[in-house]
C-alpha cells in the first residue's frame, strides 16, 4: 500500500484480504475503484476503497457499507453484484463487486453525442426492469440514477451501479443529509420534501437520464449547481422532441410524464414506466418488422396465387404492319388467281393493273 494515507492509493501487486490489486479504473469523491484479482477463485473483480479522509467520518463509513448491503440484497442481471465488504487491520474500508468490462452510458454519450433511440430504449428498459424488481421485492430506492452509474458491458447489456445513496427496506443507515446529483435531481428532494420509501424521485432521475441519453444533454444543462437545481424546481424542461427532433412524440410524452414537478402527477410506479418504454419500443419496431416480413421468403402456404402468364408479344409494331401487308398481298393474289381461272379475257385484263399496283 502507498505510504500516502491521504490518497489511499494501492500499488499494483498489493494483496488485500485475498485480492491482488491490478490497477486503478475509477475515482470519485468518496472512493477509488481498482481492477483486482480474487486469488482463490482466479477471477477479476472491482475493488472499491473508501478514501482515507472519509474513513474517519462515521456517516460516510455507514454509507459505504450501506452500498455493499444494498447491492448484496439484490440479485438481477442488470444490477452489479456484491461479493464482499470489510475492513483491514490497517483501517482500509473496501467493497468487492462484479467487474464489468465495458463503459458507462456517459462515456457513450461523450463519444457519440448521443445514444441511438432504439439502443437507448433497450438499455434503459433493462435498468427499469432491475429497478422494478428491487422496488417490488425490497422497496429499493437507488438515490443516484444517472448515465454515469449505468454500465454497458461488451455484450451490450446494461448494469446498474453505485449504491452509495441506495435505500433498501431493513438496511437504513444513520445519515440524514440529502445528497444528490444536480443534473438529475427531483424537485421534491431539492426542496427537502422527499418522502421516505418513495420511488417517484428515482423515476424523475430516470426520466432525466433517458432525456440525456437520447438528446445528448440533460434537461437542464449547466455547470452552476445551484442554478441547475433552481431550474429543476421552477422551470419546465424543453420537450425532448424539440431538443432532438428525431424523437417520436410518444417517447417525448413519456419522458415529460416522468419529469413532472409534482410527484403526485408524475408516473407513479416502475411497472408504469416499463409499460411506457415497451409501448414506445413496439411502436418504433413495428414498421421495421413489417418491412422484414415483406422481404422475407414465405412458404407455399402463405404465398399469393400466381397470376396466369401473359402471352408474350412477338415483335414490334413494325412487325405487325409488315405481316398485315403481306397477308393482304397473299389474299389479293389468291383472289386474282381464282378470277383468272374462271373469268373471260376481259376480266383478266382488268385485273392486270391491280397486279401491277400490288407489285409496285
Amino acid at each position: 500500500m502507498s505510504s500516502d494515507k491521504s490518497s489511499q492509493y494501492l500499488q499494483p501487486g498489493t494483496i488485500v484480504d485475498g485480492y491482488e490489486i491490478q490497477y486503478e479504473i475509477g475515482r470519485g469523491a468518496m472512493a477509488i475503484v481498482y481492477l483486482a484479482k480474487q486469488l482463490d477463485l482466479d477471477r477479476p473483480v472491482a475493488f472499491k476503497v473508501l478514501s482515507a479522509s472519509l474513513a474517519r467520518d462515521k456517516d460516510y463509513v455507514s454509507r459505504f457499507f450501506n452500498e455493499a448491503r444494498a447491492a448484496a440484497s439484490l440479485s438481477h442481471p442488470a444490477i452489479i453484484q456484491a461479493y464482499k465488504a470489510g475492513i483491514t487491520t490497517e483501517g482500509l474500508y473496501y467493497f468487492c463487486m462484479e467487474y464489468v468490462e465495458g463503459e458507462t452510458l456517459l462515456d457513450m454519450i461523450n463519444e457519440n453525442e448521443r445514444v441511438p433511440i432504439l439502443q437507448s430504449l433497450a438499455l434503459l428498459t433493462e435498468v427499469a426492469e432491475a429497478l422494478d424488481y428491487g422496488w417490488q421485492r425490497y422497496k429499493f430506492i437507488h438515490g443516484d440514477i444517472k448515465p454515469e452509474n449505468i454500465m454497458v458491458n461488451l455484450q451490450g447489456q446494461a448494469k446498474l451501479a453505485d449504491f452509495g445513496l441506495a435505500k433498501v427496506e431493513g438496511h437504513d443507515y444513520a445519515g440524514n443529509e440529502v445528497m444528490l446529483t444536480p443534473l438529475y435531481a427531483a424537485p421534491e428532494l431539492i426542496r427537502g420534501n422527499g418522502r421516505k420509501g418513495d420511488c417517484r424521485s428515482d423515476i424523475y432521475a430516470f426520466g432525466a437520464t433517458l432525456y440525456h441519453v437520447i438528446a445528448g444533454s440533460p434537461p437542464f444543462p449547466g455547470n452552476d449547481a445551484q442554478e441547475v437545481l433552481d431550474r429543476h424546481v421552477h422551470e419546465n424542461p424543453e420537450p425532448l422532441n424539440n431538443r432532438y427532433p428525431q424523437t417520436p412524440q410518444l417517447l417525448s410524452d413519456l419522458v415529460d410524464r416522468m419529469l413532472v414537478k409534482d410527484p403526485t402527477r408524475r408516473i407513479q410506479s416502475w411497472s408504469e414506466v416499463l409499460a411506457g418504454l415497451r409501448a414506445v419500443t413496439a411502436a418504433l419496431s413495428t414498421p421495421q418488422k413489417k418491412k422484414l416480413v415483406l422481404n422475407k421468403p414465405t412458404d407455399s402456404r402463405n404465398r399469393l396465387p400466381k397470376k396466369p402468364p401473359v402471352p408474350k408479344k412477338k415483335g414490334s409494331l413494325l412487325y405487325w404492319i409488315v405481316a398485315a401487308f403481306f397477308t393482304i398481298v397473299l389474299i389479293v393474289m389468291a383472289i386474282i388467281l381464282k378470277t383468272s381461272q374462271s373469268s373471260s379475257p376481259k376480266l383478266q385484263q382488268q385485273s392486270t393493273p391491280l397486279e401491277s399496283k400490288v407489285e409496285r
